[in-house]
């Protein structure tokens, strides 16, 4: 008689890193990651990646968009991505099984998802041009092999309502099949006073993900991934009269829509006794919309509050801007792993294609078309050896070949106001770069790990859009980071630790610059990107987790930064030049951290209140502005009504504190137009209570 025994996962308090090129042990791990569990965004009870960033040590996220797409790790990081702006190369990664969807994190709802790791400091060596700074990585719940029903609903202020569900089932001992479902709505905490609106700023989200499990002998392991999302979103955020009591005034209705459909194919076999071939094919397709009222409000405002008349002054049509973009990426990864060493192959095929209307490069423009295409092919291997039984070395090499073909067009307005055609822009870039990363970990004993790293991450170059840029200006160069790292690992039965010290130099350092073309158009800016020559960053990390009682957690995150650009100069407008750098980059608070106690009572009761800082930081590379240190907390307490179901009772920003995401400086208040900080502000006061029941 033959029996035949299924897996079971045993679960334990272990936390692996299923990210890389290989699935490893966090304690054992030489990079610095942090992960978040399923346990711990559950006690948030979060519904997005938006409510845990600050939890997370020196990681940040640029304002500007409905929600969370623009993310900063160690002050390296984009904080935009406008039409004109350059190509849609990214410093932070941003994957979701396998689909790359870096600039596109408007997706990170949290429902069904297995972990979330972030990779901090230079991870091209693995991940390729997107991961100078590092990368964020969601992982959801892989089929299982039994059934189960999952099912939640929350209601909440501000007309939030979201209804989840996750279903799995085993179709046989070889085929598990899983589904999961979101729908979220809320009206977006602004009152528009001239439409008479609640929700012009609302966040309306449906999120599906297929996931089938399929494994026919022993030696087969297919994992494929569906999804589907549809973000329709309006954004309307910003007001003239620069308040904090989230009432607006735009007579155009705002959006930030993101449309995606995608999948993925993870296939591992052995190919002898001793290699294994992981191959990973993913293709997505998106459609993006972002758009606004460009002077924030409408005729009737700027007449009463400021005696301006539109009519008489010749301002008076739409200042609405208007851009969609079109992207399609697949990519292919090929991966040889024999022990302890990797050897892979990884093809990229992208296409982003933008049609914008309104004020373009500076009012030159008023409609334009753009196409980027992308194609990269690198080479990577990583090598892993114990040279004494405590200590292990790593390597690892990537060499990448990043080519960018560019095609633009724009047409603009004639004294006349007829249309015409500005110059065309053909544009070829063509880059070589080269990724490493050296690392050991040394075993003290069984509770503590020392590790060090020396690496070079990079990021390619890329074409700028504005059709009279003169041949010096139109390309940028790649940027490089070296960076070296020393930390510790403290693992006991109470409590975990870990601490990293890093330090970076930034060779050829890009910067995004914005300037104001045309005095009093609020919408007459130049967006284009330049290498500013070199820059720094350094820095401390510490993240503890620690059992104070049997019943009673406590999380401490901290980071420290400290970053510098040097001086650059660039044009505000023509012959006009203008400086920035020599001081602090933007977006880079030198100090954030957070600290979460977490009750688990008896029976069924558990509490998590989390309170988390942020100091000021400078909002822009081409101004002097800066934001106000703030401090944020949350609370959420949950019950259990029996062995299947659960209520949870949850408040975001407990103390409604007034806090900003996000700030620009320009001239808007006519007849004078001077020059003024103006800012968008983060959610106030939010409660809500969700349910929900297993099956």
């Amino acid at each position: 008689m033959d029996i035949v025994l299924d897996p079971y996962p045993i679960k334990a308090d272990e936390i692996t890193v299923l990210s890389g090129l290989n699935d490893e042990s966090l304690q054992r791990l030489s990079r610095s990651v942090t992960v978040i569990t399923s346990n711990e965004i559950k006690r948030s009870s979060a519904q997005h990646f938006q409510t845990l960033i600050d939890q997370i040590p020196n990681l940040t996220w640029a304002g500007g968009t409905s929600r969370p797409r623009y993310f900063q790790i160690r002050g390296i990081g984009e904080r935009s991505h406008y039409f004109g702006e350059g190509a849609p190369n990214f410093s932070v990664g941003f994957i979701l099984d396998d689909l790359d969807l870096s600039g596109l994190g408007m997706l990170g709802h949290l429902y069904d998802l297995q972990q979330i790791e972030v990779f901090k400091g230079p991870q091209s060596s693995v991940f390729g041009a997107n991961a100078i700074a590092g990368l964020i990585s969601l992982r959801s719940v892989d089929p299982k092999n039994y059934n189960e029903q999952n099912l939640s609903i929350s209601r909440g202020s501000d007309n939030h309502f979201q209804l989840n569900s996750s279903f799995n089932y085993s179709i046989n001992r070889h085929l598990n099949f899983r589904l999961t479902g979101m729908h979220y709505y809320r009206d977006g905490f602004r009152s528009n006073m001239h439409q008479n609106k609640e929700n012009s700023n609302k966040r309306e989200e449906m999120f599906y993900r297929i996931k089938l499990h399929y494994k026919p002998t022993s030696k087969i392991d297919i994992l494929t991934t569906f999804i589907y999302a549809d973000l329709s979103n309006g954004y309307d955020v910003w007001s003239p009269d620069n308040n904090s009591n989230y009432h607006t005034f735009s007579d155009d209705d705002g959006e930030d829509s993101q449309n995606t459909i995608g999948g993925s194919l993870r296939l591992t076999t052995p190919l002898t006794k001793t290699i294994k071939l992981t191959s990973i094919t993913s293709s997505t397709k998106t459609d993006l919309v972002h758009a606004y009222d460009g002077d924030w409000a409408n005729d009737s405002y700027w007449f009463e509050q400021h005696g301006f008349d539109p009519i008489m002054e010749g301002w008076s049509y739409s200042f609405y801007d208007k851009n969609k973009k079109y992207r399609k990426n697949f990519t292919q990864e090929l991966r040889l792993s024999k022990n302890k060493l990797v050897f892979g192959l990884f093809y990229k095929d992208m296409e982003e294609r933008d049609s914008a209307n309104g004020y373009l490069f500076g009012g030159l423009a008023t409609n334009a078309l753009s196409t980027y295409d992308f194609e990269v092919l690198s080479s990577y291997f990583q090598i892993d050896y114990d040279v004494i039984p405590n200590l292990r070395l790593s390597n690892n090499l990537r060499l990448e070949k990043n080519t960018i073909a560019y095609n633009g067009s724009s047409y603009g307005l004639d004294a006349y106001w007829q249309s015409v055609e500005l110059p065309t822009v053909n544009f070829k870039t063509d880059d070589l770069m080269i990724g490493y990363r050296s690392s050991f970990m040394f075993k003290r004993n069984d509770f503590t790990r020392f590790t060090g790293s020396i690496a070079r991450g990079y990021k390619s170059g890329g074409v700028n859009q504005q059709p009279y840029l003169n041949e010096a200006s139109r390309s940028y160069g790649p940027e490089a980071l070296m960076a070296l790292e020393i930390g510790m690992k403290h693992r006991t039965p109470k409590t975990r630790s870990n601490i990293t010290i890093f330090a970076g130099i930034r060779e050829g350092q890009q910067v995004s610059i914005s300037s104001q073309q045309i005095q009093g158009d609020p919408n007459s800016f130049i967006y284009y990107t330049s290498n500013a020559g070199s820059g720094s960053m350094s820095g401390i990390e510490w993240e503890n987790r620690l059992n104070v009682l049997p019943n009673l957690d406590l999380n401490l995150s901290c980071g420290y930064l400290n970053t510098w650009v040097d001086s650059f100069n660039y044009f505000i407008a023509d012959g006009i030049k203008g400086s920035g750098g020599d001081r602090e980059a933007a977006m880079s608070p030198k100090l954030n951290g957070s600290l979460n106690l977490i009750y688990k009572g008896y029976p069924g009761l558990s509490c998590s209140i989390e309170t988390s800082y942020k100091s000021d930081y400078y909002y822009s590379d081409s101004h002097n502005e800066r934001s106000r240190p703030h401090s944020i907390t949350n609370l959420s307490v949950s019950k259990d009504l029996g062995k299947l179901s659960t209520i949870t009772i949850w408040i975001r920003n407990i103390f409604d504190k007034r806090y900003t995401t996000r700030g620009f400086y320009f001239g808007l208040i006519p007849p004078d137009y001077p020059d003024q900080l103006w800012e968008s502000y983060g959610d106030p006061l939010h409660i809500g209570l969700t349910y929900k029941y297993n099956i």
